[in-house]
């Protein structure tokens, strides 16, 4: 009802319902209000509803569909409105909450809120977005995420995660043993442990150089091997550590030495990143392996 033009704001009919309300909802929530020009009560929500779109600046979307315009009557009818002002609220493709009638602002917000990500939310979701292509903007999103909600094992857990892929071993290990204060952690978390435990086992060790010293002194040692796939991707070197830990499977794919290979490669794959391409040829090349 409103002539300001508005990326939060868009005229929905049943032509584009498919693109602009169930895709779109699963990447933020829409809200549909169906009205008429004649109605008196949707004149007073409207404005409410395309304020508060503003407002909360893309954390919603406000789809409005003019039930006058013939080609909407369908749409109305699989929504069972009877009566307008009639809104719903859509996100991941189904219908999460409704009303008809008008609310007041203050009850306008109480209601968005109730299925609305929170900000804390948003900016774990950004940071996850992210973390493919950024881990420093991602970083800085998740930290966003904790300071808002600082007892999140997720947001904790992706942020231990993102420090370790930045080299930022001591602020992953710090984030690590402040959920293990919890008496527990979960799997990623665990991993997480792992990888920095064998990272720490690497140093003590001293590091590439002395991995490939030993190895020159006993090359039919798989151990050292393993201990040389570790400290290579300790120094961010995966492709080769893989590559190593592949060819120890396939001399020993049964025996103590492919399994350790297995288990540190595993590992490896994790510090990869999420959305690694390479990680996930690894990762099927592992599995083929011990067909």
């Amino acid at each position: 009802m409103s002539d300001s033009v508005s990326p939060w704001i868009i005229e929905v009919t049943v032509e584009n319902f498919e693109s602009e309300v169930v895709a779109r909802s699963t990447d933020v929530p829409i809200v549909i209000d169906f009205w008429a020009s004649w109605c008196g009560p949707c004149k007073q929500l409207a404005p409410m509803l395309e304020k508060l779109a503003e407002e909360y600046d893309g954390r919603f979307i406000l789809a409005k569909v003019d039930i006058e315009n013939p080609i909407n009557q369908q749409l109305a009818g699989a929504f069972g409105v009877q009566s307008i002002p009639f809104v719903c609220a859509i996100s991941q493709g189904q219908p999460v909450s409704h009303f008809a009638g008008v609310k007041p602002e203050p009850e306008l917000r109480k209601w968005l809120d109730e299925f609305l990500p929170s900000p804390a939310e948003e900016a774990f979701k950004a940071g996850e977005a992210l973390e493919a292509t950024d881990l420093e903007a991602a970083a800085v999103r998740y930290r966003e995420a904790i300071q808002l909600n600082p007892d999140d094992a997720r947001y904790i857990t992706a942020m231990a995660r993102v420090a370790l892929g930045l080299g930022q071993e001591q602020e992953s290990r710090e984030l690590i043993e402040k959920l293990e204060e919890r008496g527990f952690l979960e799997p990623e978390a665990e991993r997480l442990k792992e990888q920095l435990e064998a990272l720490k086992n690497v140093e003590e060790s001293g590091g590439l150089q002395e991995a490939r010293t030993a190895i020159e002194a006993n090359p039919d040692d798989l151990s050292l091997h393993i201990t040389l796939a570790n400290a290579l991707a300790a120094e961010k070197k995966f492709e080769e550590a893989c590559d190593l830990c592949l060819d120890i499977v396939a001399k020993d794919k049964f025996g103590p030495a492919g399994n350790e290979a297995k288990e540190s490669m595993v590992r490896i794959l994790d510090m990869m990143g999420r959305g690694s391409e390479k990680a996930s040829d690894y990762r099927r090349r592992l599995a083929t392996a011990f067909y």
